[in-house]
């Protein structure tokens, strides 16, 4: 599920840029060397992605340091550019159970990933916490929202959202989407921690 968005979509792109060299390599053998060492450059991309995606499957610092210092090293990482003002509010997450904290983390990061790569907006807020036994998440952003609400629904479209309804799905939780064109997206997520 974590490989889905860039990792398949540069795999992808590569065979046909492969297939692109193969029919320049009679006519124009410069291009083709050009096409294969771009096709090179995206494989190595890919690599290091899903290294990335492997070593996140369980992250040292979610068994050392907690889901809330988890959750605010991932922010920090995943806004390493500072291309957008991410403002977190987290609270304590009051559960012993480590896969609904593990979801509850892989939740946050693919929300996060999300409104990062699609909003075009430049905020992000998050707020996590839990209440009486429950895990309240919420995440907006002021980008440019979901186009297509039929796409977004059923998957098609924004297979990210589609993760995540799953993972709440299967945790037993309700995740409720509003979504206004050039007004942002904000995601209200609520989990049981029982």
């Amino acid at each position: 599920m974590e490989l889905h968005d860039t990792s398949l979509q540069t795999l992808a792109h590569v065979i046909h840029q492969v297939d692109l060299a193969s029919i320049y390599m009679d006519t124009d053998i410069v291009r083709s060397k050009l096409e294969l060492a771009e096709v090179k450059q995206n494989i190595k991309v890919v690599i290091e992605e899903i290294r990335n995606t492997i070593f996140d499957l369980r992250p040292m610092s979610f068994d050392d340091l907690g889901i809330e210092e988890a959750i605010q090293r991932y922010i920090q990482c995943a806004n390493k550019d500072h291309s957008f003002r991410i403002h977190t509010d987290i609270g304590n997450i009051d559960t012993t159970y480590c896969l609904i904290k593990e979801n509850i983390y892989r939740i946050i990061q693919e929300c996060v990933s999300n409104a990062i790569k699609h909003s075009s907006g430049d905020e992000i807020y998050l707020n996590c916490y839990s209440e009486n036994k429950i895990c309240h998440i919420d995440i907006s952003d002021n980008g440019k929202g979901i186009a297509d609400k039929k796409n977004e629904e059923d998957g098609q479209k924004h297979f990210g959202l589609f993760v995540v309804r799953e993972r709440v799905m299967i945790l037993g939780g309700e995740i409720q989407i509003a979504s206004e064109i050039d007004k942002g997206t904000k995601i209200s997520i609520t989990i049981p921690l029982k």
